[in-house]
């Protein structure tokens, strides 16, 4: 579907999220788990101002503020997140959702447990009659670097099995302080490790992160000549509030290299990127057509987490909106 009249509705992102939790029950798979990583980062999180206070029933994948307002065929198409709907599944379903996201961190079989979403918690299981607890340390997803520290009451050989992420290409374990060979212990995206565990027991797992340009399969009309920006689980968006309006006459040149950096003082806390685009020089003059013009204008580009667009007006004391959206 078109990028801009795309209904993406956050309903359909917890029941993809929903979908993939009960296929990892059934067979666990890395793709499963990605797949749900993925939504729940991009597609759920968008669905809900960070206040909790507002929330979109659609989320579109490129905004124009100045069309959507007045074209029927997108009066489905909010540009700013609204307190409530005429059918408001949306704001519930949310809710459950995250009062039950310990639900989908784990997965437990037999003398196995599984941990597929990451993010520091402590959490506890009984296997074979006898308590196993988790304390995870992390600053995930804007890092990779992982801490769990294992609780037993006394030695036992179970299997702790951890997902792989298909985004990080060299990602790495040590158990107390020693590297794993994941040659030889991950199966379909899961690196299991399975030895007599003991209490005070530290794993350490590493996930490299790199911006990456992502693009769609050629099928997918809309996003010929397109890419998206990704670092780590998240993907990115560019605003009208930091690059200015006109998004679509932005482009990235091939060798461009974008800097993650992690802001305590925007969105209560994100890595945001910054790169170097191109634009066309200003000089249209209001006509429709023109002989290819070589001469572009090198700017900054700034973007932002795709789940965190429409906040950015919270954090302008100019008065403008986000705008436009890309």
């Amino acid at each position: 579907m078109p990028n801009d009249t795309a209904y993406t509705e956050t309903c359909a992102s917890i029941g993809l999220a929903m979908l993939a939790a009960r296929m990892l029950r059934l067979e666990m798979d890395g793709r499963f788990g990605d797949v749900m990583e993925r939504v729940l980062y991009n597609g759920v999180l968008s669905g809900m101002s960070l206040d909790g206070t507002r929330y979109f029933y659609v989320n579109p994948l490129e905004v124009h503020p100045a069309v959507a307002h007045y074209r029927y065929d997108m009066q489905h198409v909010k540009t700013e997140r609204v307190p409530w709907f005429g059918c408001a599944c949306c704001p519930p379903n949310i809710a459950r959702l995250l009062a039950s996201l310990d639900t989908y961190f784990f997965t437990q079989a037999d003398t196995e447990i599984a941990m597929h979403l990451y993010g520091s918690n402590e959490s506890s299981f009984q296997v074979e009659g006898r308590q196993l607890s988790l304390r995870t340390d992390t600053r995930y997803p804007w890092d990779g670097s992982i801490q769990v520290r294992v609780q037993v009451d006394e030695p036992a050989d179970w299997t702790l099995s951890f997902r792989m992420p298909a985004w990080c290409r060299q990602p790495g374990i040590r158990v107390n302080g020693e590297l794993a060979a994941l040659d030889a212990v991950v199966t379909r995206g899961y690196a299991r490790i399975r030895r007599t565990w003991m209490d005070g027991d530290e794993i350490q797992l590493h996930f490299p992160m790199a911006v990456e340009r992502i693009e769609s399969n050629p099928k997918v009309h809309e996003n010929a000549g397109k890419v998206a920006l990704q670092y780590g689980p998240i993907v990115y968006c560019l605003e009208e509030a930091d690059n200015g309006a006109d998004l679509t006459d932005i482009c990235l040149a091939q060798d461009a290299e974008f800097v993650p950096e992690y802001r305590e003082d925007v969105l209560g806390g994100v890595v945001v990127l910054t790169g170097e685009g191109q634009r066309s020089d200003d000089s249209w003059r209001g006509e429709l057509y023109r002989p290819v013009s070589r001469g572009k204008n090198s700017v900054r580009i700034t973007a932002i987490p795709y789940a965190y667009w429409g906040e950015s007006a919270a954090r302008r004391d100019d008065g403008l909106d986000s705008g436009e959206v890309r």
